[in-house]
């Protein structure tokens, strides 16, 4: 009877000592905690009233007990360690993020706007009851990125004085606000990264930086939202980063306008007129910037953009008459003829630092930079197809009769470059007096920014990165926030307390117990 009741109050410390790590830890399951006590006093009263001193001493002092004891010694030790490396990470907060993707963190773009911050940044967070956990982790992730940045989650029963301030009339609208005038903020209605670090982009900035579209020449429209070939998911991409857009029917005015930022001339499908080449040379000759995407010349047909092509000779590219061209591999097919070149190899540029990120190419052309080079031209190949590719000459093959291939007395090799920066100082080039500086991004492919293609990949950072640069603003290069994020579910703290109790809790005590009986089964 001694043996056994000894055994009952060990037992009962170990039940009394989890119930008591219960408590203060996971304070929402009390079913474990009342019950591991009042088992725990029951087995301790039942080792009282039916043991004697003399056989539990004798237990104590034996080597088995002693081996038990240190063990028990081990695991309380453990455990302290476990509870002061909690202490000490709530205390310090640090994140870390082991997904591939970095789906539970925030994009480089991101960190890189709030970082950036001049002055301190608060979102509040309309929301009902002022309690939304996807906002709160959101604004969370924001602030640890930057101590200018902080949030304060908004009832607006509660506080109908914000509401008001801030105009807020719908339902989860987070205000971002930019210092301490109201003016100097705006409301975001669809609760996303990517929406808060454009509005984030827009108030910080103050001033819109004018992108202008070259139209009237069947150039891709940024109207158009509808047809796949359109460029409004470009335009919307630009708006979102800060950005003013307009269309610019360069044939009926006398220059480039002096506000202008940036002029895109996006694949024309009819011969630009000599006005227009001379007014974009002229612009670029004052230091402007230019964005060129090209289309496939057809065979049997005068190439639309040779006025364009002859322009872009001057300032150090060359532009082939031909189609880029890789293999595919298609399941149970074998290899077949792909022009959707895919990218992964890039040029040491500001516009592709630290970019390893696939990029598709559809329907381009060659585009390479002469040899040699003026003085004052400096030219980067942003992206280079893979080996396998190869530029095809032969257009009537390739299109009308759906056949091609490598013709090493005609053809180029790849990797074939199909996107090139060029940095032009002007003074050097004979064209200015003042130190000034022109800059170009001209692409081999119109389709890459299209509608249909433009999301996909990376392509909208590779785009939208080619106009930071041209326009000054390095410091917006990035990778953007994905819309895709990882899938995730939440627990209440009543939930989080169960999970813990039964598998951090219950679990080991469990295993414990059944050690202890066992081992003092034996120990005879």
């Amino acid at each position: 009877m001694g043996k056994s009741s000894a055994l009952a109050g060990i037992i009962g410390l170990i039940l009394l000592i989890f119930g008591i790590i219960d408590y203060f830890i996971a304070s929402g399951f009390r079913v474990f905690v009342f019950a591991n006590i009042a088992a725990g006093v029951f087995a301790l009263v039942l080792w009282a009233t039916t043991a004697s001193r003399e056989s539990l001493g004798a237990a104590l002092g034996s080597r088995t007990t002693r081996y038990g004891a240190n063990a028990l010694i081990y695991s309380a030790a453990f455990i302290g360690l476990l509870i002061a490396i909690n202490y000490l990470a709530s205390r310090h907060d640090r994140r870390f993020d082991t997904t591939e993707e970095k789906v539970f963190s925030l994009s480089s773009q991101s960190i890189k706007v709030v970082k950036n911050l001049n002055k301190p940044l608060k979102f509040y967070g309309f929301f009902q009851g002022g309690q939304d956990q996807k906002a709160k982790d959101l604004y969370e992730a924001y602030a640890y990125a930057s101590p200018k940045v902080s949030y304060q989650m908004v009832d607006p029963d509660q506080h109908p004085e914000l509401a008001e301030r801030y105009k807020v009339t719908t339902m989860g609208t987070t205000r971002v606000q930019y210092g301490d005038q109201p003016s100097d903020g705006t409301n975001v209605t669809e609760l996303s990264e990517e929406n808060l670090t454009n509005a984030i982009i827009k108030v910080a900035k103050g001033t819109h930086k004018v992108v202008d579209f070259l139209d009237g020449e069947g150039e891709a429209d940024p109207d158009d939202s509808k047809s796949a070939g359109g460029f409004n998911a470009f335009k919307q991409a630009l708006q979102g980063e800060g950005y003013t857009v307009r269309k610019l029917l360069l044939a009926s005015k006398p220059e480039v306008p002096a506000d202008t930022d940036l002029l895109v001339i996006a694949g024309p499908t009819r011969e630009l007129s000599a006005h227009v080449l001379d007014a974009t040379t002229a612009y670029l000759k004052r230091g402007g910037h230019l964005l060129v995407t090209l289309r496939p010349a057809m065979p049997g047909t005068p190439d639309p953009e040779a006025g364009l092509i002859k322009l872009l000779g001057g300032w150090g590219l060359k532009v082939g008459d031909d189609v880029i061209v890789d293999q595919v591999l298609r399941l149970f097919a074998g290899p077949a003829l792909g022009l959707t070149p895919l990218v992964t190899t890039y040029g040491t540029h500001p516009i592709t630092t630290n970019f390893k990120e696939r990029t598709v190419f559809p329907m381009s052309r060659s585009v390479q930079p002469e040899s040699p080079l003026k003085p004052g031209l400096s030219v980067v190949e942003l992206a280079k197809t893979s080996d396998t590719s190869w530029a095809e000459t032969d257009l009537v093959g390739l299109f009308q009769q759906q056949k091609a291939s490598f013709d090493a007395g005609k053809d180029q090799k790849g990797p074939v470059a199909l996107a090139d920066a060029v940095d032009a100082d002007l003074k050097t080039m004979g064209l200015s007096k003042e130190e000034q500086t022109a800059r170009l991004v001209v692409i081999g492919s119109t389709d890459f920014a299209n509608n249909q293609y433009f999301n996909q990949f990376f392509n909208r950072d590779f785009a939208i990165n080619s106009v930071d640069w041209m326009t000054g603003e390095e410091k917006s290069i990035s990778i953007r926030p994905r819309s895709l994020r990882a899938s995730s579910f939440r627990l209440t703290v009543d939930q989080f307390s169960l999970v813990f109790a039964l598998s951090v809790l219950m679990l080991p005590e469990l295993l414990l117990i059944l050690g202890v009986a066992v081992w003092w089964e034996r120990r005879a």
